[in-house]
């Protein structure tokens, strides 16, 4: 959020009329919540309903003691809870848990039932305190959690029966996933309708063999490791599901025939569900598309659409993030990105660029170099990074050819190029300086901004946050 529209929703905002709070503070947005809660004081806000915390600084939750005197409250977020901070406030949020009918955590530590509860976000969980989890919640309607597996942990055997269970998003990050386990769970969830899931743990469907000798060696299930990956295989898994999405990360690479299964008459007519492989990344993907279309792509001259049981799909229209490894032509109507990441190490002309730079949305741009820039301005751009140190000659022409800047990351070596930037790029509010000299850097204040700085002396509506070598800025527009 930029500084001005904080300070216009601070100004507009009626605390009655609030049910939602997110505190989302950030290095963009340094000392947020501090600025937001000299405004406001909690208990203001009577009919709240909803309060989110996804912040490092945990002194937020000072906040959580106040929550459970307001009526109506029925939704937490909380992020990973230090040991000390639990200590202090770990019995204030166990007060808050048997209310709510929302919760999004990192953690779950709970020691009582939870039986209001119908929507649940865990970050991280082992699979082993799967089974405690539903025993603690049985009346869950939505659940979105991620799971390390252990092989040898019976875990799909241990999991209570979920009546109320409609919708399941499970990212599985460690360990190995077989057909048989998954069956087993979702026998678990007889009225699941929508369920999502990723393998973000590499599937290696090429050692199969070894996989077998080491399973009977220890004397746990042995399945093919292709099961998975398997179309026919999910066909009878799946079959009653409204929507049914995945997205497995492979070890090795494959052809396009790894598609074959997804090609059937039940995933093309039936369901009209839609299967795609990527091996552009560094990981190769099997997903269902759209859900699981590539956002973020590598674009060079080799580069294809992807290989999709559905020839009507159109992928570049998924596409928001570009990246460029080098320069190349743009030969596809990429024409909803938002950004544009350079990666090349060579010092480039925006010239050399500029049928990229014309994109329809395009509003940020990243470069390891500072680009040769031109007699054309960017009215469009928003955003800016660049990741090597800029001097004060360029940083007077990206003034002139990025005149509507609002977010700036870019690399320094000395006060005065700072200052220019920030007295002359007027609508900047979002602004991350990088120094190579911290000798230099040392004295920065927020007395000095406003001492040195014509911008900030006229208005002094800003916060500042040194971090290392980073110094970030949250601005007030001139």
């Amino acid at each position: 959020m930029l500084k001005h529209q904080f300070d216009l929703m601070c100004q507009l905002i009626r605390p009655e009329q609030v049910i939602s709070i997110t505190i989302a503070e950030n290095n963009d947005t340094p000392d947020q919540s501090n600025l937001f809660f000299s405004k406001f004081d909690i208990l203001q806000f009577i009919n709240l309903r909803s309060f989110a915390i996804i912040s490092s600084d945990q002194s937020i939750f000072r906040q959580l003691s106040l929550l459970c005197q307001f009526n109506n409250f029925q939704s937490l977020t909380l992020p990973h809870i230090s040991s000390t901070y639990w200590c202090h406030f770990g019995s204030q949020v166990e007060i808050i848990l048997p209310r709510l009918r929302q919760l999004i955590t990192n953690q779950c530590p709970l020691s009582k039932p939870l039986n209001n509860l119908k929507y649940l976000t865990v970050t991280h969980c082992y699979c082993y305190n799967l089974g405690y989890l539903f025993r603690q919640m049985p009346n869950l309607s939505s659940l979105n959690i991620t799971i390390s597996l252990d092989v040898f942990t019976q875990w799909s055997e241990k999991v209570s029966v979920m009546n109320y269970l409609r919708r399941l998003i499970l990212c599985i990050d460690y360990g190995r996933l077989t057909m048989g386990r998954m069956n087993q769970f979702l026998s678990k969830l007889p009225c699941l309708m929508h369920f999502e899931l990723q393998i973000t743990d590499p599937i290696d469907i090429v050692g199969g063999t070894q996989w077998t000798q080491w399973s009977r060696h220890l004397n746990v299930d042995v399945e093919d490791v292709k099961d998975i990956i398997d179309g026919h295989q999910w066909k009878y898994s799946v079959s009653h599901l409204q929507t049914f999405d995945f997205r497995f990360c492979l070890s090795h690479k494959s052809s396009e025939q790894i598609l074959d299964s997804f090609r059937s008459s039940f995933w093309l007519e039936q369901k009209q569900w839609f299967v795609a492989y990527d091996d552009h990344q560094s990981s190769p993907c099997l997903f269902t598309v759209p859900r699981f279309a590539p956002k973020n792509i590598i674009y060079s001259s080799n580069y294809r659409t992807l290989p999709c049981t559905s020839s009507d799909l159109y992928f570049d229209q998924f596409v928001d993030i570009l990246t460029l490894p080098t320069l190349c032509p743009l030969k596809h109507r990429f024409i909803n990105v938002t950004s544009l990441v350079s990666q090349t190490y060579n010092t480039i002309s925006l010239d050399q660029i500029l049928p990229f730079l014309q994109l329809p949305r395009l509003q940020s741009l990243a470069f390891v170099n500072a680009p040769v820039l031109t007699k054309n301005i960017f009215q469009s751009i928003r955003s800016l990074t660049i990741n090597r140190t800029v001097m004060k000659y360029s940083a007077e022409q990206i003034c002139i050819v990025f005149p509507r800047l609002e977010r700036l990351y870019i690399k320094i070596d000395d006060p005065d190029t700072m200052l220019l930037l920030i007295d002359r790029l007027k609508h900047v509010s979002i602004v991350t300086f990088v120094y190579c000299q911290s000798s230099l850097f040392k004295d920065l204040t927020h007395e000095w901004f406003i001492q040195n700085s014509t911008r900030l002396m006229a208005n002094n509506n800003f916060t500042c946050h040194k971090n290392g070598d980073k110094i970030h800025l949250w601005m007030d527009v001139t």
